[in-house]
């Protein structure tokens, strides 16, 4: 039997994975956790304003999305992660799914990369968030499709998420 290779998903990964796969689980990462700490200037934010996106940090659970990347596919998805998670540490998880435990490729956070700006307080990342607007969506976006991904599998967001998505809201009454 050949190879399986896996990549797992906690942020925009889960309903935006652009590469080929043939098999997506619900699935469990213990020992990380997704937090709010890496700045986008490109995809979800601009230089000027930019957005805040997820990364792994040590610690915790993390429920996301495991893909079976397409066989013969492999390399070029990981050429694909390479450069789309470039602001990453990329690190092999095990993972447990409904259908046992897998190793999955995933994507923590490198506090040495120039865009890892660490945990940020409630009211500036609401901020961040609510101003980003990049080439792929805004930034308030990418943090409710999370939500709305961990909602899909029958998840539970973490209560840091949906604050942070009630705080944004509320920046965006106040700037209105």
């Amino acid at each position: 039997m050949a190879a399986q290779h896996w990549v797992f998903g906690y942020g925009s990964l889960m309903w935006q994975p652009d590469f080929p796969y043939v098999e997506r689980r619900p699935a469990l990462v213990r020992g990380w956790h997704r937090v709010h700490a890496l700045c986008s200037t490109m995809s979800w934010g601009s230089p000027e304003k930019p957005g805040l996106i997820l990364t792994l940090a040590g610690g915790g659970d993390c429920l996301g999305t495991a893909f079976r990347v397409a066989p013969g596919h492999w390399w070029r998805t990981r050429s694909y992660l390479r450069k789309r998670e470039a602001a990453y540490r990329h690190i092999q998880v095990t993972a447990v799914t409904p259908r046992g435990e897998i190793s999955a490729l995933t994507f923590a956070a490198d506090p040495r990369h120039g865009r890892y700006i660490g945990k940020q307080n409630l009211a500036k990342s609401a901020r961040m968030v609510a101003q980003g607007a990049g080439g792929k969506g805004t930034s308030r976006g990418y943090l409710a499709g999370t939500i709305a991904a961990i909602r899909a599998m029958g998840g539970q967001p973490e209560p840091l998420l949906l604050r942070l998505q009630a705080e944004v809201e509320l920046v965006i009454r106040q700037q209105r």
